[in-house]
């Protein structure tokens, strides 16, 4: 009885091994552990989590002023004529102020597919994501380099662990229409 067991176990543990070894590719899967993403056609969970917030302010005070006096007193023979006298003045100001604020906000979750491995380790990564939503098309792209420390057990990247990311937000349709300016805004703005 206790060889059934005992060959029953080593049966087992055999078919467990066989399982776990026999993938496609050279990867090995444990049962006790997660696959972590590594190589080239591997998919990746991005978060991205952007924030950016920019301000600029400038001030300009100019003064000019000019000022012309003339006049002249008659006396002795000439004392007929009146008196003759001459002011101008003439100022220039300009007081002018400028401020630019700016802040931009991004967040979304999208799959990103590894296309190359460099020499040193580290991960390219590429993905695009389009959503249709009534006619409205947002789409989202996404490059760069992850280090391999930076891939989460989950197989998730935060995207300021992204070196040279390249992270592309576009939106297409009315809603995204209406948010920009119209003709004649823009031919205003291109002549003042």
């Amino acid at each position: 009885m206790k060889n059934k067991i005992m060959i029953l176990v080593l049966n087992l543990v055999l078919a467990v091994f066989s399982t776990a070894t026999s993938q496609t590719s050279d990867r090995f899967t444990s049962f006790f552990s997660d696959y972590k993403a590594r190589q080239v056609g591997d998919i990746l969970t991005i978060y991205i989590v952007e924030f950016s917030s920019g301000s600029n302010s400038s001030s300009t005070n100019t003064k000019n002023e000019n000022n012309l006096n003339v006049g002249t007193t008659s006396s002795g023979a000439l004392s007929f004529f009146p008196l003759v006298g001459l002011s101008t003045k003439h100022g220039n100001e300009y007081k002018g102020d400028g401020r630019v604020a700016q802040k931009g906000q991004l967040r979304a979750k999208m799959s990103a597919q590894i296309v190359d491995i460099s020499e040193s380790g580290n991960i390219k990564i590429e993905g695009k994501k389009f959503v249709e939503i009534n006619g409205d098309k947002q789409i989202t792209i996404l490059t760069g380099w992850v280090r391999p420390q930076d891939v989460t057990t989950d197989n998730v990247v935060y995207s300021y662990n992204i070196a040279n990311a390249e992270i592309q937000y576009k939106g297409k349709g009315v809603t995204s229409s209406s948010a920009k300016p119209g003709l004649i805004t823009k031919l205003i703005n291109w002549i003042f």
